[in-house]
C-alpha cells in the first residue's frame, strides 16, 4: 500500500504554504487530502478552485 506524506505549513514547499493556509482558513483545520495534495501545489490549487466553483452551484443537502 502506498504511503503519502502529510505536509503542514512548516514542512511544505514555499509554493504550497499559502495554499495550506487557505485551507486552514476555509475549514478551520487542514484536511488530510489537502495535506497530501501539497506534494503538487498545482494540484492543490486546482482542487481549491474547483471547490470554490462548486460552492457557487445550486446543489444543496436536500438535492
Amino acid at each position: 500500500m502506498a504511503e503519502f506524506t502529510l505536509y503542514t505549513q512548516e514542512n511544505a514547499s514555499a509554493e504550497a504554504k499559502p495554499l495550506l493556509a487557505g485551507s486552514v482558513a476555509a475549514f478551520g483545520m487542514l484536511p488530510n487530502l489537502h495535506a497530501v495534495m501539497a506534494e503538487a501545489p498545482t494540484l492543490l490549487k486546482g482542487y481549491q478552485v474547483l471547490h470554490e466553483l462548486f460552492q457557487k452551484t445550486s446543489f444543496n443537502a436536500q438535492g
